[in-house]
């Protein structure tokens, strides 16, 4: 139980990702300016409400989404505004952009979903001046599980319409575009490495550990593992995957000494104190997690690192974030 607690308070997360990772805008402009409530519940079905946020591509953010894509970006595209589905329990499940994409005949309109594990669920075709088999559900439900790791390319991850190729090209934009866009905000892709250090080892190459710049992209870093490991005892699945998340997790924390917390800087002993103890009980969690699998003692472990994480955030983060102030 305490684990499925424990993965809604991740997925959380992510979703505060969203609202404060980005410097968002009060402003209304773009795709919708209704509120596109049919085509949100079309998305996420079993959503009980959406929230609205908007965002401002920098240049810089701009350049590195337009780089991914390998085409220029659309005036529309240049304020975001995306909308989170909260399931019942007050849980964000992903989020829906709707975005646009230049076809042979004209503007094509429509939007996508992600899960919060940056998959596509679902994208949806609109208003467009093709031909309706771009927009039929058969050519779409491929897309369904995608995500940044996809290239998109017809003929090799997307199978076009026959004899609507630029059509096709330009519908497989849609979900790819949201990606780049999402990735370039507030995701984080997982550093590639050869190996996973051994527990308690401290890894010095730079393929494990890649360069971070500040406390926030660590812990962007740190979610990812984090979200691998709630997954295994969430399903009981691939556990030397979620060993050598648990260890790159040990890692990770290590690095957390590096940066002043955001508040109370002054209080430096405590900080380090909380930060050890943090850091020892990974290491004893990720070595219980590789011999023993999910059992009662590596749950209470797991509950400890919860709380240490709460403690953390409580006398080092600043104020506390709630889901209904947004």
């Amino acid at each position: 139980m305490f684990f499925h607690i424990y993965r809604a308070a991740c997925t959380s997360t992510l979703l505060v990702l969203v609202f404060l990772g980005i410097a968002f805008s009060a402003s209304v402009q773009a795709h919708e300016t209704e509120w596109p409530g049919q085509k949100l519940a079309s998305i996420f079905p079993k959503a009980k409400k959406f929230v609205q946020r908007s965002a401002v591509l920098t240049p810089a953010k701009m350049a590195a989404i337009e780089k991914e894509l390998g085409a220029k970006l659309r005036a529309e595209d240049q304020k975001p505004i995306f909308y989170i589905p909260i399931n019942e329990k007050k849980k964000p499940m992903g989020l829906v952009l709707f975005v646009d994409a230049q076809g042979p005949r004209g503007v094509i309109d429509g939007a996508v979903g992600l899960d919060m594990k940056g998959k596509v669920v679902k994208v949806a075709v609109y208003n467009h001046n093709e031909s309706d088999a771009i927009a039929a559900d058969k050519f779409l439900e491929q897309f369904i599980g995608m995500d940044i790791d996809n290239t998109f390319n017809i003929g090799e991850d997307v199978m076009a319409v026959k004899g609507h190729e630029a059509a096709s090209e330009a519908i497989a934009l849609l979900p790819k575009k949201t990606l780049a866009m999402s990735y370039a905000l507030f995701l984080k892709r997982k550093p590639k490495k050869e190996a996973q250090p051994e527990v308690g080892e401290t890894s010095g190459s730079d393929s494990e550990t890649p360069e971070i710049k500040d406390l926030g992209e660590l812990m962007m870093l740190m979610l990812d593992v984090y979200l691998e490991i709630a997954v295994y005892f969430d399903t009981g699945e691939d556990k030397a995957k979620a060993v050598a998340a648990a260890k790159q997790l040990v890692t990770y924390a290590k690095r957390i000494a590096d940066f002043e917390p955001p508040e109370n800087a002054e209080r430096t002993e405590e900080y380090a104190t909380l930060q050890g103890e943090f850091v020892e009980t990974l290491t004893q969690f990720a070595a219980s997690l590789e011999k023993e699998g999910i059992s009662d003692e590596t749950r209470a472990q797991w509950e400890t690192i919860e709380e240490l994480v709460n403690q953390a955030h409580d006398r080092f983060s600043g104020k506390s974030i709630e889901l209904e102030a947004y």
